[in-house]
């Protein structure tokens, strides 16, 4: 590949970012660390290049985990090499498929290493693919037989694109319905990618542990990729997106890292709230955002052990209401209305146990997204988002909200921090 590269691998860890891109440089020729990203002292993300190619690591916590339904097809041009690629690899990991002769390569393997990312390696020249790796697309349990509908589907969106190489099942070979993918390679933007079909019953799927960061110049790229990919698809927060298939896509404009590391931290941190507040980004609010010193957005957020149906129910519905929306065991919430409908108000009484101070809660909705997002005015005139989502181990939940200018920010953070923290306990303990 020359120049910049248009789509990048986006691998998603839980504080293991640098840990991990330290030890995939060491493994493969030609490789390095790039920028860091933080915020404050703490790294947020890391680039690094393997054998030239471009891929982010991002410190984001425990809510997602890598599976096999994407892995990177690695070509190693030597025994050596292939073996050394192994042996670091399957430390502290597991073989999908051991190193050995298959019908389609001397010498291959399937490995998920100590992070639980997939790699295949294989034997062979990397003249004949273009491309040392490639990420690698596994259309299993209810996206099976759709691989050749995906690629279809995302060369007619980038430039350069086109399929290089398409291998179907025949009748007769087992149990993968005839005319599925067996292989295939294809361009995006002059980047190899492949697909396959698997009709085994995996119980895995895409998601958010590996997601593709396309890099746009302009409003007009982030708009062009944003509606052709949320097509049939679902809009997610701050500028990622599931396509159709349920592969994630983040669109985002060079414009918006400059922003979010902007090295004035206050100017940062009030452009990162505007992003919060977003699904698809909008450079100018940005801009503004960053510029505007009089608003300041804070983010909670917290991992609730129960499905997605039963956190939206808890979260919504009055008589649960009145058992979680306080702060600490000395106050309660005795009174909760709620008309779940854009343009529909609520109202919460909050109220100090002795009765020595208390305080309705209330203002209007402005976008209800059962069972995903809540958007709302408090009757002060501040904004709030409430934005649910499926992880592993439960469903995290996250609020934005603009601060009010009485209290200290860190104030209002533990505050509704110790909230959504109560709300936690209370889904915890049904």
């Amino acid at each position: 590949m020359s120049g910049k590269q248009k789509i990048t691998p986006y691998l998603w860890f839980d504080a293991q970012a640098e840990e991990a891109a330290g030890f995939y440089t060491s493994i493969f020729p030609d490789s390095g660390i790039g920028k860091k990203h933080r915020q404050g002292d703490a790294v947020l993300a890391v680039e690094f290049f393997l054998s030239g190619q471009a891929f982010t690591a991002l410190n984001g916590g425990p809510m997602f985990t890598f599976n096999p339904s994407v892995s990177f097809y690695t070509i190693c041009e030597s025994e050596a090499e292939i073996g050394r690629a192994w042996e670091k690899l399957s430390e502290g990991g597991k073989a999908l498929m051991p190193l050995g002769t298959y019908p389609w390569s001397e010498k291959y393997g399937w490995v998920q290493d100590k992070y639980g990312l997939s790699w295949q390696l294989t034997l062979g020249k990397i003249s004949e693919v273009g491309q040392k790796i490639s990420p690698v697309l596994m259309f299993t349990d209810k996206q099976q037989g759709r691989a050749e509908e995906a690629i279809n589907f995302y060369t007619s969106i980038f430039e350069d694109s086109g399929l290089n190489l398409l291998a179907k099942y025949e009748e007769g070979e087992g149990d993968p319905a005839a005319g599925t993918v067996k292989h295939a390679q294809f361009r995006l933007d002059g980047q190899i990618f492949m697909a396959m079909d698997s009709s085994i019953m995996h119980g895995f799927g895409f998601n958010e542990a590996i997601s593709f960061l396309v890099d746009c110049n302009t409003q007009a790229e982030v708009d062009y990729y944003w509606e052709k990919l949320t097509a049939g698809g679902e809009e997610m927060m701050c500028a990622w997106l599931k396509d159709k298939f349920g592969v994630v896509w983040q669109i985002v404009p060079d414009e918006l890292i400059r922003l979010i590391t902007d090295p004035d931290p206050a100017r940062a941190q009030r452009a990162a709230g505007a992003m919060m507040q977003m699904r698809k980004i909008d450079i100018e609010k940005m801009r503004r955002a960053a510029d505007d010193d009089s608003r300041t957005v804070i983010t909670v957020q917290a991992t609730v052990p129960a499905p997605l149906e039963k956190v939206w129910e808890m979260w919504t519905q009055p008589e649960h209401i009145t058992n979680w929306n306080f702060a600490s065991g000395d106050w309660h919430s005795p009174r909760a209305e709620n008309d779940l409908r854009p343009g529909g108000k609520f109202s919460y009484r909050m109220e100090a146990k002795d009765g020595s101070m208390g305080f309705d809660f209330s203002g209007a909705y402005t976008a209800v997204n059962e069972p995903k997002n809540l958007e709302f005015t408090i009757d002060d005139g501040r904004k709030v988002q409430v934005h649910f989502s499926v992880v592993d181990g439960g469903t995290f939940v996250m609020e934005n909200f603009e601060a009010e200018n009485t209290n200290p920010v860190e104030m209002q953070r533990q505050g509704w921090q110790a909230i959504l923290d109560n709300f936690r306990r209370y889904v915890e303990g049904r």
